[in-house]
């Protein structure tokens, strides 16, 4: 999961049809198809291919809310502006004193937690790769090389990030031709394995059997979606050009995440459990040891790829959300010499220093559907008060639209039972964290 770079935002809409479809391709497609393979068929036996489809038409239609909202509200940013905009205040409560107030918050919290959203991603590419890396050097699994590695990794970003983002664009366009090439090779080695050995498939014997969790853990895949948006100030007529393009981009992501893992299951039966990087063993099983190489090399400039360009994002978010949106202090907004936004590089990438060293990928990636969920649920509610508002463009009309969004609402308040303990007591601290800037901000009280 990726969101499109900061250095895209701006006024003038260049982005074509076809130059979004494939900004939001790159954008979903992120390390979990390449990491999570083995952990679903574990959680759900070959019901994972169903997770992941069922996963991937979820998410189309939580993507809907936010297309009928890009077709009415083309400013960029997701979403805080369409929460701020119903929330805000100038939104649902903005005359009513204290409820205006509550609004206001509603808004600002959505815009902290998508910050902390990039944040988790970041500390979740960089899991990836450390776990990647191991693949290829053994004695990265241990956990002193381990932490020393993803240091030296936290202070180049640091660097990219103060100094200039110069060879960002280069990494990105690199990163996102190789785990397409990946995916596509993977798939078709597995069309050839089928052809020589033929369709057989089994279900593991210590599969947990638990499909919910599975289905939770398979929209860690598909997230990056709800970054698109943040683009569509750069798009041809984004009220029409947004809602095709994230229908057609999520079909597209569906179908090649369905058949990466029918693959994987194909060619690595029962021993895919006990694959860390089901992917990369899949392709070696086809062509050889060589072939695993070429593949873990291949994952590896692609997660950094994602992990330097969200490193890029993030703090740029935190710092239009002091300076642009003036929701955080100034102090998050304030810029060095090279005009970078030093304070939230620093903030940004040292939490995230601090959780990949802390935490597993898996538990990252189900803080990161925690946190994206409630984005989602800001973003469905702000669709519910925005529909009929006569200050704005009269946007797409979906039949049955209130059902379906408020299915949705159900769906994800159900996945969110799953959710554990500790990823719970996170997002509140997060929340209260946020909650003290924001009520100990006195450049927003006007002080």
């Amino acid at each position: 999961m990726r969101k499109p770079s900061g250095r895209h935002r701006g006024t003038n809409k260049t982005l074509s049809f076809a130059s979004v479809i494939l900004l939001g391709i790159n954008g979903i497609i992120g390390s979990g198809i390449f990491l999570l393979p083995g952990t679903l068929y574990q959680e759900a036996g070959l019901g994972s291919v169903s997770a992941i489809v069922l996963a991937g038409l979820s998410t189309t239609l939580i993507a809907l809310s936010y297309a009928m909202l890009a077709s009415k509200i083309d400013d960029d940013g997701g979403a805080w502006v369409y929460s701020n905009r119903a929330f805000g205040a100038f939104g649902a409560f903005g005359a009513f004193g204290a409820f205006g107030a509550f609004g206001a918050f509603v808004g600002f919290q959505t815009g902290w937690f998508g910050w902390f959203l990039g944040v988790i991603t970041i500390a979740a590419e960089l899991a990836a790769f450390l776990t990647a890396l191991g693949g290829l050097i053994p004695v990265v699994k241990q956990r002193g090389v381990y932490i020393s590695v993803a240091l030296v990794i936290i202070a180049a970003l640091i660097a990219i990030n103060l100094i200039g983002p110069n060879i960002l664009t280069f990494i990105d366009n690199i990163s996102s031709a190789l785990k397409i090439i990946i995916l596509i090779a993977v798939i078709a080695a597995g069309g050839y394995f089928i052809s020589t050995h033929g369709l057989h498939v089994s279900q593991p014997q210590a599969v947990s059997s638990d499909f919910r969790t599975a289905f939770s853990t398979a929209f860690y895949m598909f997230t990056g979606f709800s970054f698109l948006p943040v683009a569509a100030n750069k798009m041809k007529n984004p009220e029409k050009t947004l809602p095709r393009a994230l229908m057609v981009v999520m079909l597209i992501v569906i179908a090649i995440y369905g058949m990466a893992q029918m693959t994987t299951i194909v060619i690595l039966s029962t021993n895919l459990t006990a694959e860390t990087l089901p992917v990369a063993a899949a392709f070696a099983t086809v062509v050889g040891s060589i072939g695993k190489t070429v593949a873990i090399l291949g994952m590896l400039i692609s997660i950094l790829g994602v992990a330097v360009a969200v490193s890029f994002d993030t703090p740029i978010e935190m710092a239009s959300l002091a300076t642009e949106k003036t929701l955080l202090p100034a102090v998050f907004g304030r810029t060095n010499k090279s005009g970078a936004p030093f304070v939230a590089i620093w903030l940004t990438i040292g939490i995230a220093a601090m959780l990949v060293v802390s935490g597993s990928y898996l538990f990252l990636v189900n803080l990161i559907v925690f946190s994206a969920f409630l984005q989602y649920i800001t973003t469905i509610l702000a669709w519910f008060k925005l529909r009929h508002d006569p200050t704005l463009p009269a946007g797409i009309h979906l039949p049955m639209a209130p059902l379906l969004m408020g299915f949705a609402l159900l769906l994800i308040g159900y996945l969110m039972t799953s959710a554990t303990w500790l990823t719970w007591l996170i997002a509140v601290i997060v929340a209260l964290i946020g909650s003290v800037i924001y009520a100990t901000d006195t450049r927003r009280r006007g002080e």
